[in-house]
């Protein structure tokens, strides 16, 4: 799963993404401004979060959120409709 971390709480955590198998036709889709796929929201108990990681771009190696920007000219916060928020580091 590929997506932004909506909330965090005791009972788990709910991510608006979509599956990183998804990805590679959503990012295409988004590219050419085209609509189908979309980001759905899903919440994880806590008993179910075996890690999250964040994405981040490192060296030479492009994090997902930079390749998404580059390629689409947008944010992952805007695609996933969450513009909005403030974002924290």
């Amino acid at each position: 799963m590929f997506g932004v971390r909506v909330s965090l709480q005791p009972a788990g955590i709910a991510v608006r993404g979509i599956e990183l198998a998804a990805f590679e036709d959503f990012l295409r889709q988004e590219a050419r401004g085209e609509k189908g796929l979309g980001l759905v929201t899903l919440f994880y108990p806590m008993n179910r979060g075996e890690r999250v990681e964040r994405d981040e771009t490192v060296g030479g190696l492009e994090g997902i959120a930079d390749r998404f920007h580059r390629e689409t000219g947008r944010s992952v916060l805007e695609a996933a409709g969450l513009s909005g928020r403030r974002k924290r580091r």
